[in-house]
């Protein structure tokens, strides 16, 4: 959002996303909200997602766009697990495991948000490209 967006915009639907999600409207992965979801395992995570946005199109203003928009959204992505770590370590959930913070609320997610942030520079990329950037 904050790539195609800008800091603004991307944190201003970012948060709406997030406020939904809370009120219980089933926003999140597996059709998932409320405010037992949000402050759950997954808060940190659904807070790194608005810092992140936010980051990417800061990032995307101040030079890191067009083919070098990859570096914004690599940045954004690592961005998501600062919170997300913060709060587990913070809040008892009984997951992850004792000592195994990184192995079980980072590791197995980094493969897969890599791909989504080439996809998504790369979608940006032509986007801009495109006609409608003049739209956007």
């Amino acid at each position: 959002m904050g790539g195609l967006m800008g800091a603004k915009w991307g944190f201003g639907t970012s948060l709406a996303y997030v406020l939904f999600g809370l009120v219980g409207m089933p926003m999140f992965q597996g059709g998932n909200g409320g405010v037992e979801y949000t402050t759950g395992v997954t808060g940190g995570y659904i807070i790194g997602f608005v810092l992140a946005s936010t980051s990417v199109g800061i990032l995307s203003k101040n030079g890191l766009n067009k083919s070098k928009s990859i570096w914004a959204y690599i940045i954004g992505t690592m961005l998501i697990y600062i919170p997300a770590l913060i709060w587990l370590s913070v809040f008892d959930f009984n997951w992850p495991e004792e000592g195994k913070l990184l192995t079980e609320g980072v590791y197995p997610f980094l493969i897969g948000d890599m791909i989504k942030a080439i996809i998504a520079s790369l979608l940006t990329i032509g986007i801009f490209k495109s006609k409608l950037s003049k739209l956007l």
